[in-house]
């Protein structure tokens, strides 16, 4: 019995070093890049950030597969002339980013850029709850777009 409890207290002591080993290797490596180095674009523009965790779920890669076609069905003139600009990141990685836009949990977030630096956002958190209406969904993106865009003076 006293050998089974010393094989045991050494496995969970080795297993306790190596998780600290991981959890410290992990945040050594870490680099942190500012906001505004996502985007290198010159003049005035709307973002559509999908910001994600490192581990995604099924429903986190949906919101972000809805989000990307409204973007290419709804905005495809303004993807390609530039006014506004689609980009994904992993804010558990970039914790300037998720800082910024104080970001938790996945979401969609559309901001108000001039040359690269956030004016304005606002995060979309009820696309949660919208996910399971794609009309909602889409009105709910798009109206914070759509206000974007006329600020910036791209509304087509």
């Amino acid at each position: 019995m006293v050998q089974v409890k010393k094989i045991l207290t050494n496995c969970l002591l080795a297993f306790v070093f190596v998780s600290i080993g991981f959890a410290l290797g992990k945040h050594s490596i870490k680099t942190e890049r500012p906001p505004d180095s996502l985007s290198n674009e010159s003049g005035r523009q709307v973002a559509v950030y999908y910001l994600h965790s490192t581990f995604r779920c099924v429903t986190c890669n949906t919101i972000e597969k809805m989000t990307r076609e409204l973007l290419d069905k709804a905005y495809r003139n303004e993807l390609a002339e530039g006014k506004i600009q689609w980009i994904e990141d992993d804010f558990q990685e970039n914790e300037a980013l998720a800082k910024q836009f104080e970001v938790v949990a996945s979401c969609v977030v559309v901001a108000e850029l001039e040359d690269g630096a956030v004016l304005n956002y606002k995060r979309l958190d009820e696309v949660w709850t919208k996910m399971m209406d794609t009309e909602a969904f889409d009105r709910y993106i798009s109206e914070a777009i759509t206000e974007y865009l006329k600020k910036i003076g791209g509304e087509s």
